[in-house]
């Protein structure tokens, strides 16, 4: 167990007794929780020579997110300057126009990553998914959408900063795996915000096919979340803290974590993620921690005003 963890929940839940709101209490709490958990964002990394192939990404989003979509990758790039360029592919609704795909186009002009646009398909239309957005179901659409030189790929949420590039997890060896995944649980209940996914593996066991099944059969609280865990069960390569780090922890966090896995995060943050009600693009007085960073790289973006 992380030290000082138990005084650090102490002390922070008298912090969120303070605060006339709810989001306000919860950033309260937040401050002392993850207070010195990471602390070396931006920073130089070791130099390297640059990385030769393009690695693929996936991002998928309707209309609403697509400038959200192009803080998270404009964060990408940043972190990545030098070092690698992407092939990055959106999964996107319909309402997504030429004006959308133009913003995404310019967060990437002057660089030699290259984005590609793909619609979704309808095979999950009658699939459950409680009040989330279609584009939820868009991740587990990969295997069918890529171009079949796609065998691997790496997917993230729109709410998600990068501070890392993605070099190493792309190489990394699954083995008998089909994916590489955060455990949020003890009971290695992995997050799906950011996946590694080995996509000629999929295709070739016909994987996409039980993904479909399992969706219109049960009605899951976290849908997309649920199908990978309960079918990908015994087939998920589990990766640090540093890939995923989600807000929405809480004091789990000290719970599911070791203490040198929350010292590696502290200097080696890879992904920083915005997974709690609260998001950085929101009114100030509705800022999650850390939500600083995530402004850092937006006010490079042009697209937003504090």
């Amino acid at each position: 167990m992380y030290k000082y963890s138990k005084f650090r929940q102490i002390c922070a839940t008298v912090a969120g007794v303070f605060g006339r709101t709810r989001p306000a209490r919860r950033l309260n709490r937040d401050r002392v929780r993850y207070h010195g958990l990471i602390s070396t964002v931006g920073e130089t990394v070791i130099p390297r020579q640059k990385y030769t192939e393009k690695i693929p990404m996936a991002f998928c989003f309707d209309a609403r997110g697509c400038k959200m979509a192009a803080v998270t990758i404009k964060s990408l790039l940043l972190a990545s300057a030098g070092r690698c360029d992407y092939d990055i592919y959106c999964v996107v609704t319909p309402d997504v126009d030429k004006e959308h795909q133009d913003i995404i186009k310019g967060v990437i002009k002057g660089t030699k990553s290259s984005v590609h646009f793909l619609l979704g398909n309808n095979d999950f239309d009658d699939s459950w998914r409680g009040n989330w957005p279609v584009a939820m179901w868009y991740r587990l659409m990969l295997p069918k959408l890529l171009p079949a030189k796609i065998s691997r790929i790496i997917y993230a949420d729109i709410d998600i900063l990068f501070c890392r590039d993605l070099i190493d997890i792309y190489e990394m060896d699954l083995g008998k795996n089909v994916i590489a995944a955060v455990p949020t649980r003890t009971n290695k209940y992995f997050n799906s915000g950011f996946l590694l996914m080995d996509i000629a593996k999929i295709r070739r066991e016909k994987i996409y096919d039980k993904w479909v099944k399992e969706s219109r059969e049960h009605q899951y609280s976290n849908p997309d979340q649920d199908v990978l865990n309960y079918t990908l069960k015994g087939r998920v390569a589990f990766l640090p803290l540093r890939y995923n780090f989600q807000l929405s922890h809480g004091s789990r966090i000290f719970k599911i974590y070791s203490e040198s896995e929350l010292d590696d995060l502290k200097h080696n943050l890879v992904v920083l993620h915005y997974s709690d009600y609260m998001k950085p693009w929101f009114p100030a007085d509705r800022r999650p921690v850390f939500s600083e960073l995530w402004w850092r790289v937006a006010r490079q973006t042009g697209l937003f005003e504090e």
